[in-house]
């Protein structure tokens, strides 16, 4: 099977590497500038560099399009594209709606979108076995696409039609924010006086043990903390103090709040009351839920 890859960035080039390690011959390798494809077929080893549509024809199999978001539809509207070809983008948030053009010239269209930081992508490349990749589309397009994830090592995670949207911001969740919410708590920790260098390593040490829970016990299991025991004095000392010296935590810490309540609530840990009590000294931060979302609760 061969695979075309147009954009090959960064994920472009992780991906690349995989599929020529897992034995797919690497056709066309597509950048902005044809200096730029050559250094993604040196990290590749192997396929044929060039610009645009470059290189991508009938002996293509599957062209992977790894351009950001908003390019994603003009390439896709402007590559050639024929029935049997499958063609497949890898942005997290979009869906196949954005890939008309290429399903109207009779490709199969879906898309691959790993799990996964590409910071570094001989890292990534490394240490991809297990990698969860969201696949989405056509019938043959899932079937080729999960086929291809299961052989670079990854591992399947289907996505239903529609759920791109929701399915990225849980992964924006799990780690553009959890970097977010490191960052808060060294703030924090530096207002308390912590040197900044041994702060860091201890929360560093702090959240790779609560994963370590989650993995272990999920959600429930490993919640602990004030909000979890009802410890409402607790939480007004913490937010009386950031509104001293971090305002700007406040609104996050009362929302993340709301959630740590909820699976506090479902893990039985709290009653009704103290839910309330919790809700109540948080909500004094937060504006006001919206009548819907009120009346779907109390409903």
């Amino acid at each position: 099977m061969r695979v075309s890859i147009v954009g090959a960035g960064r994920t472009g080039r992780t991906l690349g590497r995989l599929l020529a390690a897992a034995g797919f011959s690497i056709g066309a390798v597509t950048c902005r500038t044809l200096d730029r494809g050559r250094e993604a077929v040196r990290f590749i080893g192997e396929g044929v560099p060039g610009v645009g549509a470059a290189g991508v024809g009938p002996g293509d199999d599957v062209l992977l399009i790894c351009v950001p978001d908003g390019a994603i539809r003009g390439v896709a509207d402007a590559l050639p594209a024929w029935p049997g070809l499958v063609v497949a983008h890898t942005a997290g948030a979009l869906g196949v709606e954005v890939l008309e053009g290429a399903a109207s010239k009779g490709a199969d269209v879906g898309t691959l979108h790993p799990l996964r930081s590409f910071a570094d992508p001989a890292r990534a490349a490394a240490s991809f076995s297990g990698t969860a990749c969201a696949v989405e589309g056509g019938a043959r397009a899932v079937e080729v696409l999960t086929a291809i994830a299961r052989r670079i090592g990854g591992r399947p995670l289907r996505i239903g039609a529609g759920g791109k949207a929701p399915y990225h911001a849980g992964a924006v969740f799990a780690s553009n924010y959890v970097v977010a919410v490191f960052e808060a708590a060294r703030r924090l920790f530096e207002e308390a006086g912590v040197a900044p260098g041994e702060g860091a390593e201890a929360l560093a040490e702090l959240m790779e043990g609560t994963l370590a829970n989650l993995r272990a016990s999920g959600p429930r299991g490993a919640m602990t903390g004030p909000i979890e025991r009802g410890d409402v004095d607790t939480v007004i000392r913490h937010l009386r103090a950031m509104r001293r010296v971090a305002p700007e935590l406040l609104v996050a810490y009362a929302a993340l709040g709301r959630i740590a309540a909820d699976v506090a609530r479902a893990k039985g840990s709290l009653d009704e009351p103290a839910v309330e009590r919790v809700l109540e000294a948080l909500g004094a931060v937060l504006p006001p839920e919206p009548a819907s979302r009120q009346e779907t609760d109390s409903g």
